[in-house]
């Protein structure tokens, strides 16, 4: 009789890469996210002299990425809860390198444009970084591992911010997409490295629900882009308030697809868990304020020079350090934002977070060109955020099972990107307003404006925030009552 074999479970738990791996490589994936973001916040008064346009034009290179990202969230999350995460992810970074390719070698304001939506496709990898962590990741490491790579955003901005100055000040803003389509090939290499090959999955028939996952940016894209145009056309104007109008209505088509589709890529019936509409609510609205607000105007206090009153007459190199050391500060709380999630809750991080950030707003508007103090609320503000972006994915992990984390923070990474777009266009709207045609230089009041935007709806998000329950109660997803599951080909070796 032939000796029997040792199972082999206990190589592939061997095998399998531990907390510090997973993590590292799910910060790093995310960062290229985010640095795509982060890096064009510093850039935009460049841009803005370079080709001599207005706020409204050159903000265009923030929100097409959000728009086409907030697109790329919902199908990504999708595929990757259907086909695998880690090979959906290394084809979105392959994406975004693409279109950091296209960006480098434009020329023109329009050809940076379509590289940017393009590099857009990086939008889908923070709910595939949770899903991941969740596989990957046991239940008492995972509230840390989450906070980690959501806060990792802050590592980006740092870097994002840092980078783009030292490029514009010594070379040009072109070697700022050479860096990030090279940080897009590592992540590329770390994934297919670090992280195991997909296991086969169950899947559904049925057709993917790409009509919703277009329909929604852009509808909110008619809405921005008649914003925009506003500052300029006026309301009445077909480019203007004609624009915003389609948009509303190709939202509200949007709704009622989704409502109707048999395998919609939003499901909004997880909307009627009262804990995801609170959470999905709140990071809409934390989104346009605090989180996706304060880039914009706070650019212009830095890059002004002394003599407009509010500008404390940095070069973008040194906006860009300061903007970056302030973001790596918050940064190293994104741990401590875990561990406190689970003493309490997340629902505690995340009000923490939002009273930190409008403690920072509500200083900055009064101490306008006072280095020392904007020093600091900008610190406050980063860890603020740092709290925030950990809390928001563990509050939501709290409501949702484990086959639908990537769908759920998908969506929620959809929701923070159109309300990042809305920030951003708001932003420059309001900017735009209180800027001289001849020189482009933005008056105070329109950056008083601006930051006055972010610190209402950064107030509202702080009433839903404490609205959330701290035990809340888990969504049960009815897919199996809606299609027929079947079950998927094994993973290719290839990804």
């Amino acid at each position: 009789m032939s000796q029997a074999r040792p199972p082999k479970l206990s190589a592939t738990r061997a095998s399998a890469p531990g907390f510090v791996a997973v993590v590292a490589v799910l910060v790093l994936t995310e960062i290229v996210s985010a640095f795509e973001l982060s890096m064009m916040y510093v850039t935009l008064p460049t841009l803005m002299a370079d080709f001599h346009v207005d706020a409204n034009a050159v903000a265009w290179v923030v929100t097409i990425y959000l728009l086409v990202s907030a697109s790329a969230a919902l199908l990504g999350g999708r595929f990757g809860d259907l086909y695998g995460r880690r090979r959906v992810m290394v084809v979105v970074l392959a994406l975004a390198a693409i279109g950091s390719l296209i960006s480098l070698v434009g020329s023109s304001l329009e050809m940076i444009i379509l590289g940017r939506g393009i590099q857009g496709a990086a939008g889908a990898v923070m709910g595939l970084a949770f899903g991941l962590a969740r596989e990957h990741l046991d239940e008492k490491h995972l509230p840390v591992g989450v906070s980690m790579i959501g806060a990792s955003a802050l590592i980006a901005g740092a870097g994002g911010a840092l980078i783009a100055g030292l490029m514009i000040d010594s070379f040009s803003w072109h070697g700022i997409f050479l860096f990030a389509g090279v940080l897009a090939v590592l992540a590329v290499i770390a994934v297919l490295v670090v992280l195991p090959k997909d296991k086969p999955r169950e899947t559904t028939s049925g057709r993917l629900d790409v009509a919703g996952a277009l329909l929604l940016p852009l509808g909110a894209s008619g809405i921005l882009l008649g914003l925009s145009n506003s500052a300029k056309a006026g309301w009445a104007s077909l480019g203007g308030g004609g624009l915003l109008i389609a948009g509303l209505v190709i939202v509200a088509v949007w709704v009622w697809w989704e409502l109707h589709s048999q395998r919609p890529i939003v499901n909004l019936k997880m909307f009627k868990n009262r804990q995801i509409a609170l959470v999905m609510t709140a990071t809409f609205l934390a989104a346009v304020g605090p989180i996706g607000g304060m880039s914009v105007p706070s650019q212009y206090v830095l890059q002004y020079p002394v003599e407009m009153g509010f500008g404390l007459g940095f070069s973008a190199a040194a906006a860009g350090l300061f903007s970056g050391g302030t973001a790596l500060l918050g940064y190293f709380f994104s741990p401590l934002g875990g561990k406190l999630a689970q003493v309490f809750n997340a629902r505690f991080v995340f009000i923490t977070g939002l009273l930190l950030m409008l403690a920072a707003v509500a200083t900055i508007m009064f101490t306008l060109g006072n280095m020392l103090v904007f020093l600091v609320a900008m610190s406050v503000n980063a860890v603020g955020i740092a709290l925030t972006f950990g809390a928001l994915p563990n509050v939501l992990i709290e409501a949702v099972p484990e086959t639908h984390t990537s769908e759920s923070a998908g969506t929620n990474t959809m929701v923070r990107n159109i309300g990042q777009s809305v920030a951003t266009a708001v932003g420059a709207y309001l900017l735009a307003r209180h800027q001289d045609p001849v020189t482009t230089a933005v008056g105070e009041q329109g950056v008083f404006e601006a930051f006055g935007f972010v610190a209402v709806f950064g107030l509202a998000a702080l009433v839903i925030a404490f609205m959330l329950s701290r035990t809340p109660k888990v969504w049960v997803p009815q897919d199996a009552a809606m299609v027929t599951p079947v079950k998927a080909e094994p993973a290719g070796d290839l990804i």
